[in-house]
């Protein structure tokens, strides 16, 4: 059992915070050092699954997200760190979605923490209650509670290759400046999210319909002190666009894909979210 990893895996979809993810498998292997596993636990992946996730739900109380200015979205996660996932159960039951990362923000801790539970490591819900101190009934009600708060999930997996068409076609279609080809590759119910976290600008408020999002894209791209080069990548399954100026990274855009075609844009501008990106911009492929 890879540790580190399986601590990562949970602490990310608990918390939607590299940064924090990465602390978190300090924190727990701090724990373990200072009191190790005792030998009479059998289950010992178990053990730390619940370890973790009791430790994120202590750090979800003392947070204060509340205070944050705009719109949260989750930091996109580095390429190299998405494959500590993908042994576990999170494609299968879609966990490995940036789009569900966004959604499940809208839980409360304890309902988080049973549905990664549940969805992500399979828990039975009597192993739920005994590793957060809930009763099963309780487990049962909060998962159905979460499932239904995320049952508008949009994004639905296509191959790498589609979906990097499809991110390609979108950042041509800017940058030609061909509004119909552009509306051409959105769903009806496209929508834009920015997130600047008060230290970048980005929209205050998401925008919604083909026409409105297009026309935002064309305005932003009919400023002449905006050059951005592009690159792509996927980040939690969903294909991304890296936007750079003069050199930086400034932006992460992950698109949320129905049928081919954009349903959703996610735009992370905020630069602390970004660190992890401008670390590992060489694995980017440039347009």
């Amino acid at each position: 059992m890879n540790m580190d990893k399986l601590i990562f895996s949970v602490a990310y979809n608990m918390t939607g915070d590299y940064e924090t993810a990465r602390d978190v498998v300090q924190d727990i292997n701090l724990k373990f050092l200072e009191k190790p596993i005792s030998d009479k636990i059998s289950d010992r992946r178990n053990y730390v699954i619940r370890t973790t996730i009791n430790h994120c739900l202590n750090l979800k109380k003392k947070e204060q997200r509340l205070q944050y200015i705009g719109t949260w979205l989750p930091e996109p996660i580095v390429v190299g760190e998405e494959r500590a996932l993908q042994q576990y159960n999170f494609e299968q039951s879609n966990l490995l979605c940036y789009e569900l990362a966004f959604l499940v923000e809208q839980l409360s801790p304890t309902e988080r923490a049973v549905f990664v539970l549940r969805e992500a490591f399979d828990f039975q819900h009597k192993e739920i209650a005994e590793a957060i101190n809930i009763s099963v009934d309780n487990s049962r009600q909060l998962y159905k509670r979460a499932k239904e708060k995320v049952s508008n999930l949009k994004h639905k997996a296509v191959s790498d290759s589609a979906s990097l068409e499809v991110a390609k076609q979108f950042v041509d279609h800017i940058s030609k400046g061909n509004i119909s080809g552009l509306i051409a590759v959105f769903n009806d119910d496209i929508s834009i999210i920015g997130d600047g976290g008060g230290k970048a600008p980005a929209i205050t408020k998401p925008l919604f319909g083909k026409e409105q999002v297009a026309q935002f894209f064309f305005k932003l791209m009919s400023n002449q002190n905006y050059s951005p080069v592009f690159s792509f990548t996927q980040i939690l399954s969903q294909p991304a666009v890296i936007i750079h100026l003069n050199g930086e990274i400034v932006c992460v855009q992950v698109l949320s894909l129905h049928d081919n075609k954009i349903s959703q844009i996610f735009a992370v501008l905020n630069p602390d979210k970004l660190i992890a990106f401008e670390n590992n911009s060489k694995k980017f492929r440039a347009l």
